[in-house]
């Protein structure tokens, strides 16, 4: 009977997702307009992924959080794909998110969508 209470203790703690690292090659950070209110925020252009309607991007906030983020510019919305940290200039440790689609509802967001969309 012990056993089973530590077993199901055990399934009911949450384990934290596993994080994976990837280098970026050559970036090439811009900044977005319209996002100096908290701290301009970037966007790595070298590694922009175009397909169809969607664009796929790689974000830089001014707290120097890291943010993968999927956007599609005909439906005017966006979710978050990757979120992480930088190790070091270029090297960059994150986790998978499955983020909702979202409308930019916030000044920040309509400037990163317009920003992106105008790549396109």
């Amino acid at each position: 009977m012990r056993s089973i209470l530590f077993i199901s203790a055990a399934l009911l703690i949450a384990t934290p997702a596993q994080a994976e690292t990837f280098e970026l090659q050559n970036p090439a950070w811009k900044p977005v307009p319209n996002t100096e209110v908290n701290g301009t925020s970037y966007i790595e252009t070298n590694s922009i992924i175009k397909s169809d309607d969607k664009i796929i991007y790689d974000l830089v906030n001014a707290e120097a959080a890291y943010s993968r983020v999927e956007m599609n510019c005909e439906a005017q919305q966006f979710r978050t794909i990757r979120m992480g940290y930088f190790a070091t200039r270029s090297r960059i440790n994150y986790t998978t998110v499955n983020d909702p689609w979202m409308k930019p509802e916030t000044n920040y967001h309509k400037a990163l969508a317009a920003f992106i969309c105008s790549l396109q």
